[in-house]
């Protein structure tokens, strides 16, 4: 009976040695493997996708030339401010607001907003406080739209009087912020 409890304890012994000899070899050894295996196919996978774009951006180049050369030369160019400086655009904007806004009275405020870069174009802002009446602020409006220089109208608040008679133009307070693009010189 000893001798059947011996060997039942050896061949439990040798089991359980095969089974940790077997995971060892499974966590120390094959799934390192897979894994590194699976992370190289992947791997492999985005290079060739790379690869792939980047002939397919070699072959479109020529294309890709004539319309970078076709936005440089743009006449749409000429809508921008142009200058080596910000505040020297500014300026230029403001003088043209002025312009526009002639009809009305003049504006009882005016100032400049930060630039705010993107890329090579710069995004200038003046903002602006005064009071006109509806059909001074629609010719406006309608010379601002037609202005050489892209002009744009990104804020409005209109106040008008609370009470006012049917046929009476009454003076609006308004405040707007106006906006333009501008390039410095060499940048298109």
């Amino acid at each position: 009976m000893t001798s059947n409890i011996t060997q039942m304890t050896r061949r439990i012994a040798a089991v359980s040695l095969l089974v940790s000899l077997i995971a060892v070899l499974w966590f120390g050894a094959i799934q390192p493997i897979g894994e590194y295996l699976s992370t190289a196919a992947d791997e492999r996978g985005i290079s060739l996708r790379a690869i792939k774009r980047n002939r397919a951006l070699l072959r479109e180049s020529s294309a890709i030339r004539a319309a970078q050369d076709t936005v440089e030369h743009s006449p749409r160019w000429r809508n921008f401010y142009d200058g080596p400086r910000t505040d020297a655009a500014t300026v230029q904007m403001e003088s043209d607001l002025r312009a526009i806004l002639r009809d009305s009275n003049n504006p009882t405020s005016m100032s400049a907003e930060p630039p705010k870069v993107h890329g090579t174009v710069t995004r200038i802002g003046v903002r602006l406080t005064l009071s006109m009446r509806i059909d001074q602020l629609a010719e406006a409006l309608d010379r601002i739209q037609k202005h050489p220089q892209q002009l744009r109208v990104e804020d409005l608040i209109i106040q008008a009087p609370e009470y006012q008679g049917g046929q009476v133009n009454p003076t609006l307070a308004i405040q707007a912020l106006i906006s333009a693009p501008m390039t410095t010189h060499g940048s298109h």
